[in-house]
């Protein structure tokens, strides 16, 4: 249990639902994400380019830092552990040596993660939207291929790679039912859609948030809706972990959860 989780469960029956979001806010003050609200599509169509904002990379880099660290001392978050263990379930499948692609990698600490808590061989493509991002991601690792690109339409030809990951990148985008069928496009047999948060009875909501700074946009799904996508399709869910906490109950009123989803190609 979060801390925050404690003193809410302990403030709860005494202040009002209004301070309690007040509280949430000034907390979150010391996180990446900040200032959330429900919004329509049509107000969430201006807040699509806000990750590519050119302060937002080193920013992010920063925040991902001491996480890293805690990996090294033995102590990798729950995202870390969700992808390894789904990479780990691929190759037990019979796929040695995959080619991985990642949409969404930002800076490219996924690689970094794989390299460190999975080890075996494979070759790895980071994508992502931002030319900032990119840009750090090759100073930060400049023996690994970084490409500028957008989920919803991406620049690789049909069944390009092993292994397509959706990197923490479908929650950021209007157009995620068209990255599901591009991720599809693009994969030979295995997706991991990483780190997608979800809720169970609320519809798929979009909000705007602040990240690290910066106006964006965010998408919730409400679970049944997303296994309904992956399987029109034409995937199975082979897998899922959980993934490090996320709950927006104080906006949504209701629980909500990270995920990360390994889906096989079966039509």
């Amino acid at each position: 249990m979060t801390q925050l989780t404690t003193i809410k469960r302990l403030i709860k029956p005494i202040i009002p639902t209004t301070l309690l979001k007040l509280i949430h806010y000034l907390w979150s003050g010391k996180s990446a994400s900040t200032e959330y609200e429900i919004i329509t599509e049509t107000i969430a169509k201006e807040l699509t380019l806000g990750w590519t904002a050119t302060e937002i990379p080193l920013k992010q880099q920063q925040a991902f830092a001491p996480l890293l660290q805690q990996m090294y001392a033995g102590q990798p978050r729950a995202d870390f552990l969700a992808l390894v263990e789904s990479i780990r379930f691929i190759t037990s499948q019979g796929t040695a040596n995959p080619l991985i692609i990642e949409a969404g990698c930002g800076t490219g600490w996924n690689q970094e993660i794989l390299n460190h808590l999975w080890q075996p061989n494979f070759r790895y493509i980071g994508l992502d939207y931002s030319a900032t991002m990119m840009a750090l991601a090759k100073q930060l690792y400049s023996a690994i291929p970084f490409t500028v690109g957008d989920a919803m339409k991406l620049p690789f030809h049909d069944q390009a790679c092993d292994v397509f990951i959706s990197g923490t990148v479908l929650m950021h985008l209007l157009g995620y039912q068209q990255a599901i069928q591009e991720s599809r496009r693009v994969a030979r047999q295995w997706c991991i859609f990483h780190t997608v948060p979800i809720l169970q009875n609320r519809a798929t909501t979009i909000l705007r948030k602040k990240a690290y700074g910066q106006p964006t946009l965010e998408v919730i799904f409400n679970e049944q809706e997303l296994m309904t996508l992956f399987n029109q399709n034409g995937f199975v869910v082979r897998r899922i972990f959980d993934s490090f906490l996320y709950n927006l109950e104080f906006l949504l009123h209701e629980p909500t959860f990270n995920k990360t989803y390994l889906c096989e190609k079966i039509a």
